[in-house]
Order: structure tokens, then sequence, then C-alpha cells
């Protein structure tokens, strides 16, 4: 093993020492430099950035939120537009939706049938938002129906209008000649 003795810093020529004590300094002064904090101007400009994007994306959230909600009911009278024409195969007559071979229960909506009776060629059922979210949410209607020719006709209808605005009036059943059709101020989903 070799050892190397260190050299006496004090023996070392003048000019080398400046040089040594220079870069000692220098490295000092960029240490503080790295311990030092963010200036109020960055954190000011990151805050308004934040701010920006998060008004960007909040309306869009709440719209998305909204969709989720709405996809209950989509889903709901799907499911009961499928089971009126289970009930018309065995019964020869659709039903009221509590005669139905299922129960729906909703969160944001409540669900009932419509104003036209059920009966052997059509009915219909309504989804209207629960008192909480009536200002935020749209109304749908369904409606189902058998052609002469023996095929089913169902739709569901969405609310084109501001959810705060009245309620459209409800789907048209289908009838022996006529296919379900949507009322004024709503659009047929697929």
């Amino acid at each position: 093993m070799f050892y190397v003795e260190p050299k006496n810093f004090i023996s070392a020529p003048k000019e080398k020492r400046m040089n040594s004590q220079f870069k000692i300094k220098f490295l000092n002064h960029l240490n503080k430099k790295n311990n030092k904090g963010f200036t109020l101007i960055e954190l000011l400009v990151v805050v308004i950035i934040i701010g920006v994007l998060a008004a960007i994306a909040l309306p869009n959230l709440l719209g998305q939120v909204a969709k989720g909600r709405q996809a209950e009911a989509k889903n709901n009278l799907g499911a009961i537009n499928r089971a009126q024409q289970a009930y018309r195969l065995e019964e020869a007559t659709f039903g009221a939706l509590s005669n139905l071979p299922i129960k729906v229960t909703g969160q944001y909506y409540d669900f009932s049938d419509g104003a036209t009776a059920a009966s052997a060629t059509g009915a219909n059922q309504k989804a209207s938002a629960k008192t909480a979210y009536d200002n935020d949410i749209l109304d749908y209607k369904s409606a189902v129906g058998q052609m002469s020719d023996g095929t089913f006709s169902a739709v569901i209808c969405e609310q084109t209008t501001n959810p705060s605005a009245a309620t459209p009036g409800d789907a048209t059943a289908g009838t022996a000649t006529a296919q379900a059709a949507c009322p004024t101020d709503t659009k047929a989903i697929k």
C-alpha cells in the first residue's frame, strides 16, 4: 500500500493558495444559493396557473357528475322496457310498473307509470329527478309497444330543455300501427 502524505495548505505557493481560497468561497456561495426557497413571484405564478386550470376543469367535472347521475335513469328505463316486453309475451298485455317482474329504486330519480294506462299495445314510464336534483339532471321518458306484425318498438327519451324548465309530456306508447315515440322537448337516445 502506498501512503501519500497530505500537502500542507500553508506551505503551498501563494498563487495556488489564492486559487484554492477562491474555489472554497465560490462553492460556499453556491451552497448558500441552493438553500434559498421560492420567491414570492414564483409562488404567485404557480398559484395563478393552478387557478386557471381549476376554472377550466371545474365546469367539465360538474357536467360529468350530472351525466353519471343520468345514467341511472337510462339504465333503469331500458330494464323497464325489456321487462315490459317479457310481461307482454306472458300476459298478452303490457303492465303497470308495479306488476312487472322487476323492481327499480333510484337514488337520483323517481320511476313511475306514464299518464296513459298500459294496454295490450303499449305502455309508457317516466324517470323524474328527485327534488334535491331537480335543477341539475334531466328527466327521461320511455315507451314500448307491439306492432301488428308482432315486433316490439321501444324508445327512451331525454329532455332537451334546461333541467329547471317544465317537465316534458309522456312518451307515446306504441300501437299496432305506430312505433313508440318521444314527446316534444325530448330526443330519442340510443
